[in-house]
C-alpha cells in the first residue's frame, strides 16, 4: 500500500509556490525558491513569511476552493474523503484561478482532453448528478477538478465551440456547465433563470460572465474568465480570488448574516486590492442595484472575486451566478447584505440608500442616479435576454421564461419608486 499523502505543492505554472500540509489547522508554506523571487506575490491574504502558516486566511483560501453543502458530500462519499485536506488531495487539480495543486513530488503534465457528446453529458446528468461528470473518461480515478458553490456543476472544455471536452488530471476548463437545480422541490428552470438573468445584466451594461443554454443538458454553460487563451494557442489560467478568501471567511459564513463580509466590507477589499478602485466601486453598487433589481437574494461576497489580467493590476472579475431567487416560493426573501440597516428588500428606501451610499464612499445623489440608469435599462434587457434563450426551452420553459420578464419589471419598477430614484 502507498503511504499516505500528506502535502500538496501549489504551482503557479510549472514554478512551485509552496505547500499545503495535513494538520489541523491546516498550514502552508512558501517555498524558499519562491520568496526568493524577485517578483514573489502573496498566496491570496496569506502573508509572505518563513515557515508555516495557520491563520484563518489559510483555511479560508483553500476552504474556498471546494464545493459546498450537497456537492460536497457527494463528492466526499465517491471520493472517500472527509477532510479538508483529502478533498483537496482528490480534486483540487483544477481550480478558480491560477493555482494547481499536485501531490508532493508530482508536476503539472500537459493537459490532456478526452471528447463526449452534449447527449451524453445530458445522460449522466440525469441519473447521477453533474459532479458525476467528473468522474467518467480513461484516467477517472486521477481527474482532480474542483467548482466552488453549492449549485451541482461541472468543468468542460469548448475549444471548437460544438464538442464537449472532459478535463483529465488537472488539465485546465473553459467552461462551467450548470444544469437545472433538482434537489429543490419548487425550483425549476434554474438554468435558464441563470442564463436569461446574465444575459439581462450584460445588456444593461454590467461586466457579465458569458453564457449560453445547452437544451440537451438543459443546463446554463458559462465561459470560464479565469482562463485565457496565449499566442501559442494554449491554455493559461489567471490569478482570481474570491471576498470570502481575501477576507479570511470559510465559505459557511458567506451571509452577512452570519459573519460574512458585508458592503462595508467588500468596499474596502476593492479599495484594498484594485488597481481601478473607482470603477470597481461603481461596478459593485451597480451589482448591487441588478441583484435588487431582478430579485437576487443570493449575491453575497462570495459572488465577488478579482482576477489579474496582464497588464491590467487586479480588477474585479466579470459578474456571476446572477439569478432571480425571488421568483421561487420557499427561498429566503432575505437580501444576501444589510442595507442601511434591513435585510427585506421590500424595506429599502431613500434612507437606505443613503446609507449604502455612505458604506460605499460615493455621494447619495449620484448613487441615485446610477440607480436610475440603470433600473431604465432593465425592461429592454431582459427582454432581449429572454428572446436570445426562449428558442431553446421547452414550451413549460418559455413559459416560465414569460413570467420570469413580468416580475423582473415589476420588482425594478417598485424598487425604485421606493428608493426615490
Amino acid at each position: 500500500m502507498k503511504p499516505r499523502t500528506t502535502t500538496l505543492d501549489v504551482f503557479y505554472g510549472t514554478e512551485c509556490m509552496g505547500s499545503v500540509h495535513d494538520t489541523v489547522p491546516l498550514a502552508f508554506a512558501y517555498a524558499q525558491t519562491w520568496l526568493d523571487r524577485q517578483a514573489a506575490f502573496p498566496l491570496s491574504a496569506i502573508a509572505l513569511q518563513v515557515g508555516m502558516v495557520t491563520t484563518p486566511q489559510v483555511q479560508a483560501f483553500f476552504e474556498n476552493l471546494l464545493p459546498e453543502g450537497e456537492l460536497r458530500v457527494y463528492l466526499a462519499e465517491q471520493r472517500k474523503a472527509s477532510t479538508l485536506f483529502s478533498l483537496l488531495l482528490e480534486v483540487a487539480g483544477d481550480t478558480a484561478g491560477a493555482f494547481v495543486m499536485l501531490p508532493h513530488g508530482q508536476t503539472p503534465e500537459p493537459p490532456a482532453y478526452t471528447p463526449t457528446t452534449w447527449q451524453a453529458l445530458a445522460r449522466t446528468i440525469q441519473n447521477q448528478s453533474a459532479a458525476a461528470i467528473q468522474l467518467q473518461g480513461p484516467q477517472s480515478g486521477n481527474t482532480r477538478i474542483s467548482l466552488a458553490g453549492a449549485q451541482d456543476k461541472a468543468s468542460i472544455a469548448l475549444f471548437d465551440g460544438t464538442t464537449p471536452l472532459l478535463p483529465q488530471g488537472s488539465a485546465p476548463s473553459t467552461h462551467i456547465l450548470k444544469p437545472d437545480i433538482r434537489r429543490l422541490a419548487k425550483v425549476r428552470e434554474s438554468a435558464a433563470n441563470e442564463a436569461i438573468t446574465m444575459r439581462t445584466a450584460a445588456y444593461c451594461g454590467l461586466n457579465t460572465a458569458k453564457v449560453f443554454y445547452q437544451s440537451q443538458t438543459r443546463a446554463c454553460v458559462v465561459e470560464r474568465f479565469d482562463r485565457l487563451t496565449r499566442a501559442d494557442g494554449s491554455l493559461g489560467r489567471l490569478v482570481q480570488y474570491d471576498f470570502c478568501q481575501l477576507t479570511g471567511t470559510s465559505s459557511e459564513r458567506k451571509y452577512e448574516k452570519e459573519g460574512g463580509p458585508g458592503v462595508a466590507q467588500c468596499a474596502q477589499t476593492i479599495r484594498q486590492y484594485s488597481a481601478s478602485a473607482a470603477l470597481d466601486l461603481l461596478a459593485f453598487a451597480q451589482w448591487i442595484f441588478f441583484n435588487l433589481y431582478v430579485g437576487n437574494n443570493d449575491s453575497h461576497a462570495k459572488n465577488l472575486s478579482v482576477y489579474e489580467r496582464p497588464g491590467e493590476g487586479m480588477r474585479l472579475t466579470p459578474f456571476y451566478d446572477l439569478m432571480c431567487t425571488r421568483i421561487y416560493p420557499g427561498l429566503s426573501r432575505e437580501f444576501a447584505f444589510n442595507i442601511g440597516g434591513t435585510l427585506l428588500p421590500g424595506d429599502i428606501g431613500k434612507a437606505q440608500v443613503q446609507d449604502l451610499a455612505a458604506q460605499i464612499g460615493m455621494g447619495a445623489k449620484y448613487l441615485q442616479s446610477v440607480a436610475q440608469e440603470l433600473a431604465a435599462r432593465v425592461p429592454d434587457a431582459i427582454d432581449q435576454a429572454t428572446k436570445d434563450i426562449a428558442p431553446y426551452l421547452s414550451k413549460s420553459g418559455q413559459t416560465f421564461a414569460g413570467k420570469l420578464a413580468m416580475d423582473v419589471k415589476s420588482m425594478t419598477k417598485r424598487t425604485v419608486v421606493r428608493i426615490g430614484a
